[in-house]
């Protein structure tokens, strides 16, 4: 059986949530749902595609970019050429 990957993906507008949102956060809450799972042919990635910038959120957030592209945080605008790219080619 091939492996099954699944991920879910929500364009959202972050300026108005806190760093620590559950929404922010989702990408760690899914992993715990994939280790629930227990079936090694199961892998969940979650991504949010901001309409935000990085450059506001850095300085909302007080954390740079990279920190923000480990939560799977897309931006939408700056990364356009991108962010399908990198949410269709995560590694299973």
């Amino acid at each position: 059986m091939a492996n099954s990957a699944s991920f879910l993906s929500a364009p959202k507008g972050i300026r108005y949530l806190a760093s620590n949102d559950t929404k922010i956060q989702f990408h760690e809450t899914i992993k715990e749902i994939e280790h629930r799972l227990n079936d090694p042919e199961v892998s969940l990635e979650s991504f949010i595609v901001s309409n935000t910038s990085s450059e506001t959120m850095s300085l909302q957030w007080n954390m740079a970019k990279p920190q923000m592209q480990q939560r799977n945080i897309l931006f939408q605008e700056e990364d356009k050429d991108r962010y399908l790219a990198k949410m269709l080619n995560f590694e299973v």
